[in-house]
């Protein structure tokens, strides 16, 4: 009998780049999840830190990124969690078009250096080394028209990037998949019903999607269009509704690290004094589940009525458990921040 050769397993990156946070996974089996935040690293903070673990993933990285050939300018960055602390102009953005954002490559390359096994010289590509496939993604309503566009644009980023003082490695995209998110988060459903409209609701942070899918007999036979598509609302309209809590009870805006801190803790130390905000905190997450269902059942109109099934997916998903009562037969997605990255995962291939 002949010995047949292993199948080869696909080399695949996915990275979701969120409104609230950034997570990656590859077919090497590596993750990271951060804040997609970034500032200027700055020397103050540097010393500050010295003799601390920067690879802890919760103290967040220090990133240095040659653009282009070797010999660039050097940009320097403290992404995640370090931004939060340490970070003076910490930018984050809740633009439409964050891809276009400064902050979008930044955390891209970060989580991209984590998560594959880079060459030291681009050369390395013609002896063992591996690019991968990168998968990312769009909302379900901008990807017809802006896809094109940000394959392109993940086709053209590359440069030398250090991540927590490693060596630089070498990072360059070919050919990149853009997927629509949402659409991608349903390839991880378990237990798809055998028939019937199926849904998805992918809450984000500025955003939440929805894709649906005819089932008949244990298989999709295609998108329901009309009930495809995104509504400009999500988990950020809860630390809007904080943060004006906040002010209601000093006259102070709240930072967007302060409003994170507080959504997780109930509270905020302002001028030495605990200020309170579980209560507000509560009544916020109701009204912003219920706003956020009643504008997909806007979208689908009728046809939410007649939908099988529900899964729900996105940090949103998690941080609003209302919603799971607000939609019919809904169910959450088992680690739902992660459905669209590990649906981006298995749209590559992996």
């Amino acid at each position: 009998m002949l010995a047949t050769e292993p199948i080869a397993k696909p080399a695949v990156l996915a990275i979701d780049v969120g409104y609230g946070y950034t997570k990656a996974i590859s077919s090497l089996g590596k993750k990271i999840i951060f804040p997609s935040v970034i500032a200027p690293a700055r020397e103050l903070a540097l010393e500050a830190f010295q003799g601390v673990n920067l690879r802890d993933t919760n103290v967040g990285h220090l990133v240095k990124i040659i653009r282009g050939t070797e010999g660039g300018p050097e940009e320097a960055y403290f992404v995640g969690d370090l931004a939060l602390r340490e970070g003076e102009n910490v930018q984050h953005t809740l633009d439409r078009n964050k891809h276009e954002h400064p902050m979008h490559d930044v955390v891209l390359l970060t989580a991209a250096a984590l998560c594959w096994d880079w060459p030291r010289r681009p050369a390395l590509w013609s002896s063992g080394s591996v690019r991968p496939k990168l998968v990312v993604g769009l909302p379900a309503g901008d990807w017809s028209k802006g896809h094109e566009k940000l394959a392109r644009h993940m086709a053209g980023l590359a440069g030398w990037v250090s991540v927590d003082g490693s060596e630089p490695v070498w990072i360059s995209f070919n050919y990149p998949l853009v997927y629509p998110q949402g659409a991608a988060a349903l390839l991880t459903a378990p237990d798809l019903p055998e028939d019937g409209v199926t849904a998805l609701v992918d809450v984000g942070r500025k955003t939440t999607d929805c894709v649906a899918v005819k089932i008949e007999n244990g298989v999709s036979t295609g998108l329901k269009k009309t009930m495809c598509g995104s509504v400009n609302l999500g988990a950020s309209a809860l630390e809007k509704a904080v943060a004006e809590s906040f002010k209601n009870k000093t006259g102070t805006l709240l930072p967007h690290a302060q409003a994170l801190e507080a959504m997780r803790t109930g509270y905020v130390w302002y001028r030495g004094e605990r200020i309170e905000l579980t209560g507000e905190i509560e009544k916020a997450k109701k009204q912003t589940a219920s706003a956020i269902a009643d504008e997909v059942f806007k979208l689908w109109g009728s046809r939410g009525e007649f939908v099988r099934r529900v899964y729900l997916a996105g940090g949103g998903a998690e941080a609003l458990p209302l919603l799971r009562e607000l939609f019919p037969a809904a169910q959450i997605l088992p680690d739902a921040q992660w459905a669209n990255a590990r649906g981006f995962l298995k749209a590559g291939g992996a």
